[in-house]
């Protein structure tokens, strides 16, 4: 690996938990992806266009809200900040996938590059991917119709 792909793989350790062993990994890190997703389904409530059905659809209607409550800085009125609701949509999208491909599953695993870190995703064989949070969601490039959550679950379950 180049210099500059190991100092961005330090990067990234610095901001995954850490913990004793993968027992104790996937039990907190699962019970943080429940956590979220009920968070989610309760702050749902104040949206008519996103029904956390777990159907690919829905997708994009949580997008869709995330930038109405992006572009009307409305996420405190939910009693939560942009951050934690990037997570939720992470841990929303991964959920989504698991319950519509019967080839994924989540997984926790420990980081390959700082032993005692751990991340978790979902994974089919030949193919995981991580999921923290969609960070910074309103400002990726190439995403005017507003659609990159629904455009990726498609990638990703091809």
């Amino acid at each position: 690996m180049s210099k500059a792909g190991m100092d961005a793989a330090r990067r990234h350790a610095k901001h995954l938990p850490r913990f004793r062993n993968q027992k104790a990994a996937e039990d907190t890190l699962f019970a943080d992806r429940d956590a979220l997703l009920t968070l989610l389904s309760e702050v749902s409530v104040a949206s008519t266009a996103f029904d956390p059905d777990y159907s690919p659809e829905s997708l994009k209607a949580l997008e869709s809200w995330y930038f109405e409550l992006w572009e009307d800085d409305g996420f405190g009125g939910l009693s939560l900040d942009r951050e934690t609701f990037e997570r939720c949509m992470a841990m929303y999208f991964g959920e989504v996938i698991v319950r519509n491909d019967k080839r994924y599953e989540w997984v926790v695993q420990e980081f390959a590059f700082e032993k005692g870190k751990y991340e978790m995703g979902i994974s089919r064989p030949g193919f995981a991917v991580m999921l923290r949070a969609f960070r910074d969601h309103y400002a990726l490039p190439n995403n005017k119709r507003r659609q990159r959550i629904w455009r990726r679950y498609r990638e990703y379950a091809a």
